[in-house]
């Protein structure tokens, strides 16, 4: 589940746990070198590996076989993405960019520019997301498509974030909705500075690991529901991901390093 940016995760926070597990959280040391995913088949997705670089708790940058994305951040805030495609030579062409800001120290807007190219220099296709805080745990977003040439903004969809105890519970965008359940573990992007404010932006990164989701396209569709299983090391940090789909079949599998 590629959400924009730096980690396919199936998807983008205070722990509710036992004493070890909030002992182990205190730890903000603890920082996922490499993420690699695995797919029982090709017709599910490839198999890759991403290795992160960071300067102390802040990411620096993830990279693949062909492809980068760089952070930038200002103080402790990440104010921009950028996605670079890499070729067979190692050449980096920019293709996408994402440009956040912030308000009182939350997400107040994301621009994303996609396709990138010379003759689009600055995408050519330009989405923009404005977040109105209503407290720390509803959050609602209006998401607008920007005309490349006037600039003008058309609203295309909006939406509402509900989180519990730092971590996401239940996305709805129109008529769709996911719910979201977690354990009481250490989610392995928990210490990476700043990614908790970026939102849904990055898929299921928040405080704890979600085991169990619940999707519904629209009102009266059925329900999917998905569930995840974990592997953890000793500081209760998952070091493998199963993920299963509706069915019950693996859908992809991740495996952590620290």
């Amino acid at each position: 589940m590629k959400k924009l940016l730096i980690l396919p995760f199936v998807l983008i926070l205070i722990l509710n746990s036992c004493s070890s597990d909030d002992s182990s959280s205190e730890d903000k040391s603890v920082l996922p070198q490499t993420i690699s995913y695995i797919y029982p088949n090709i017709y599910l997705g490839t198999n890759t590996t991403i290795t992160l670089k960071y300067n102390g708790n802040k990411i620096i940058s993830s990279t693949e076989s062909d492809s980068k994305t760089l952070f930038t951040y200002n103080g402790d805030l990440i104010t921009k993405q950028e996605m670079f495609e890499i070729d067979q030579q190692g050449n980096e062409t920019k293709t996408d960019e994402a440009v956040y800001t912030y308000e009182n120290g939350k997400l107040k807007t994301k621009i994303f520019r996609e396709s990138i190219t010379t003759q689009y220099p600055e995408g050519q296709y330009i989405t923009k997301t404005v977040y109105t805080h209503s407290s720390n745990e509803s959050i609602s977003y209006i998401n607008y498509s920007v005309n490349i040439n006037t600039k003008e903004e058309t609203k295309y969809n909006e939406g509402i974030l509900t989180y519990k105890d730092g971590n996401l519970t239940k996305e709805q965008s129109g008529s769709a909705t996911r719910v979201y359940e977690y354990d009481t573990k250490n989610n392995p992007l928990k210490n990476v500075l700043g990614f908790d404010l970026l939102l849904n932006e990055i898929s299921e990164i928040g405080k704890n690991n979600a085991v169990k989701i619940t999707s519904k396209a629209c009102t009266d569709c059925s329900e999917g529901v998905y569930l995840s299983d974990y592997i953890y090391n000793d500081k209760n940090y998952p070091t493998r991901h199963t993920s299963h789909t509706n069915s019950g079949s693996i859908e992809y599998e991740i495996e952590y390093t620290y």
